[in-house]
């Protein structure tokens, strides 16, 4: 069984967290150069890689480090986007994103992730999980002032970020994470969802991982659990807990890992790891150990870093256990 961490890892607490926070401060206001910042970033993320493998994460992220909001990378680096206004409420989370801007016909000019991806990757024993929003959830917070239609929108996003999922590809990057929360709150354009994920994974052989925060797959699933190359169904277990008892409706197909997300994000409080491996003894239907990813339903970064590797500690902990069964 699989631990791994779905999102970022803070580093609130820490000698390195505070420089880096200082950094971005000075970075805003013109006192000191990118390629500073970017040498700052490096160490922060190195110290998140290692604080991951110090827990007992097998598939880490990077920690995130780099990005101040979910979308803001995206946003700044496809072609005919750009970023607007600071809003609060992102699908899923609820937390503060940079409102992306639609200002002409969208399309992919170049590597977005791939350099940070591989730094991270160099140096770290095992393999590193790119995270990136998808264009489904991207299309549903952007403001639209070029196309005048959300599919038409959605699927142009999704041939942009099929091209970055590529080069992720390209570039060594074998599991791949896409976050699509909005689908949680917009159930009913489910067909159009299966168009744009189509669009997103054509060519894609690495294992696409598509993670749902903030509910249960009510409605969804089995459906969903049948989308063209999907390689993981990653669940909120916490806050969507009813998306245990509704695996059992039908077997997930034997090709496909399912990831529970069992580790909340929202609370300081840490969760033992014998309660998290009782809960997953518990769900009815899952798939064989071997098939199973046990990770964090929600991000970390409103946490410490003390917080953050216990909460960690736990969850890889419980995956040793079930190990055992």
């Amino acid at each position: 069984m699989i631990a791994t961490n779905n999102g970022s890892y803070p580093l609130g607490g820490t000698e390195r967290g505070a420089e880096l926070e200082a950094a971005l401060a000075r970075f805003g206001r013109g006192e000191i150069a990118a390629d500073d910042l970017r040498l700052l970033q490096d160490r922060a993320t190195r110290q998140a890689l290692d604080e991951q493998a110090r827990a007992g994460i097998d598939l880490p992220t990077d920690g995130l480090v780099r990005r101040l909001d979910p979308v803001r990378p995206l946003a700044t680096g496809l072609a005919g986007m750009a970023v607007g206004e600071t809003r609060q409420g992102f699908p899923g989370s609820g937390g503060r994103y940079s409102v992306p801007l639609v200002v002409s016909e969208v399309s992919w000019s170049g590597p977005i992730l791939v350099e940070d991806f591989l730094f991270a990757s160099r140096g770290s024993a095992g393999t590193v999980k790119p995270v990136l929003v998808g264009p489904f959830t991207l299309a549903h917070v952007a403001e639209d002032r070029a196309y005048g239609d959300p599919l038409a929108l959605a699927t142009a996003l999704a041939s942009a970020l099929n091209q970055e999922l590529r080069a992720l590809q390209g570039s060594g990057a074998a599991f791949i994470q896409i976050d699509e929360p909005a689908l949680l709150a917009r159930r009913d354009d489910y067909p159009i969802f299966t168009r744009v994920w189509e669009i997103l994974g054509r060519g894609i052989t690495a294992t696409l991982s598509l993670h749902l925060e903030g509910a249960a797959i009510d409605g969804l699933y089995p459906g969903i659990a049948r989308l063209k190359r999907l390689g993981c169904l990653s669940l909120d277990c916490v806050s969507g807990l009813a998306s245990l008892d509704r695996l059992d409706a039908a077997a997930l197909p034997d090709t496909l890992r399912v990831g529970l997300g069992v580790v909340d994000g929202r609370s300081a409080a840490v969760e033992s790891a014998e309660a998290i491996a009782d809960l997953v003894r518990s769900a009815p239907r899952l798939p064989p150990g071997d098939r199973i990813l046990l990770g964090t339903a929600s991000d970390l970064g409103g946490l410490t870093s003390t917080a953050a590797a216990a909460k960690l500690e736990a969850l890889a902990r419980a995956a040793r256990l079930l190990d055992r069964d």
